[in-house]
């Protein structure tokens, strides 16, 4: 589902100004606002803007891109891994999705994170932040930043907390010079020891018991079974939600996931999927002016097909509630489709940014390793 669905689907329970009056009062700091004031500038470390002005990590060695950093990680298959949770930076100009391995996955979604097991391994994928073309109230992915990592071994690393860390900077995912490593174990050490040395905090999701027992919605539209395995796609900071801000992870089946990764989304392929893990925006406490989730929202649901849908778009919507996954009520789906319809008909129906992904993390590709 798109960035403004929910406002649209909220016309039952509060009028539009007075969604726009809880808006102003929510006390939050919009990324947008930011944005424009800072004009997008700031620098990039490890597990956030932690630097500290250490001038090491901007220098950059001769490697390979794609290859391993000077401190011998390889550059992670982080496009492969599970969504753990999100960010948007007003200090930096910047939104992250944080990825990670089976291991870090199955620790965030059971709460298992102080510490976090043995063989984790964790990746924030980063762009700069824009505003979106469709949607005023919503930030979303601009160029590629980085990719930084972070991979938890307590015997080889002991000395430095029990992790080593890494970071690819660019479209060319080149490996940062010797000696960044260093100011990320300063900043994590110093930081967030009382959190296993991690800055980020998971998202809510759904258990598996509710994703399993999740019915259909009054449409007839059936709840994704696969969702939780859903990879990355885009990410919105959104100003506006049901009632308030929200922060969003973009996701979709593998025949999205294609797609938006080859730029073949206007139009989509039939068999296409997208959905947003939406949580309420949160704040990080060792993190300053950062959106991070908060309480789960929703998951929300496009699914297209010409044969079925060609009426509406070629499109059908879907939407579960909280935790427990009301789906969407009788009729709403009509508004989701007026609003598509009437907004961005010039997109296929679509409002969310797709995140551009450098060549070396597309499926199939080759690196250095």
């Amino acid at each position: 589902m798109t960035t403004r669905i929910l406002d649209r689907m909220s016309h039952d329970r509060l009028s539009h100004d007075r969604l726009s009056n809880e808006r102003r009062t929510t006390g939050r700091t919009s990324l947008a606002v930011v944005l424009a004031a800072i004009g997008f500038s700031g620098t990039l470390a490890c597990g956030t803007d932690d630097d500290k002005g250490d001038e090491a990590d901007t220098a950059v060695f001769a490697a390979t891109p794609g290859g391993p950093t000077a401190n011998g990680l390889s550059m992670p298959a982080a496009q492969d891994w599970g969504v753990v949770g999100a960010a948007a930076l007003a200090t930096t100009g910047e939104v992250r999705v944080v990825v990670g391995n089976d291991t870090a996955v199955k620790a965030a979604r059971s709460g298992q994170t102080n510490p976090w097991p043995e063989g984790t391994a964790l990746a924030d994928l980063v762009w700069d932040a824009q505003q979106s073309p469709a949607d005023a109230t919503t930030v979303g992915p601009g160029a590629f930043k980085a990719m930084a990592f972070m991979t938890k071994d307590s015997t080889k690393y002991a000395a430095d907390g029990g992790w080593a860390y890494g970071l690819w900077r660019g479209p060319d995912l080149t490996p940062t010079a010797e000696g960044f490593d260093r100011a990320c174990v300063d900043c994590h050490t110093s930081s967030v020891k009382d959190q296993d040395y991690v800055f980020t905090q998971p998202g809510d999701l759904p258990d598996l018991v509710a994703v399993n027992g999740a019915v259909a919605g009054a449409n007839g539209v059936e709840f994704p079974e696969k969702i939780l395995d859903w990879r990355v796609i885009g990410v919105a900071d959104v100003v506006g939600g049901m009632p308030n801000p929200t922060i969003r992870v973009i996701v979709g089946n593998p025949t999205a996931v294609t797609a938006a990764r080859s730029g073949q989304t206007n139009p989509w392929p039939d068999g296409s999927k997208i959905s947003h893990y939406v949580w309420a925006a949160g704040e990080n406490p060792k993190i300053a002016n950062a959106v991070v989730p908060g309480a789960f929202g929703a998951f929300t649901l496009m699914q297209r097909s010409s044969a079925s849908y060609a009426a509406d778009g070629n499109w059908a919507y879907g939407r579960w509630l909280t935790k427990s996954l009301t789906g969407l009520a009788e009729g709403v789906d009509r508004d989701c489709v007026a609003c598509h319809t009437d907004n961005v008909a010039n997109r296929d129906m679509v409002f969310s940014e797709m995140a551009e992904f450098p060549a070396m993390m597309m499926p199939g590709a080759t690196v250095a390793r």
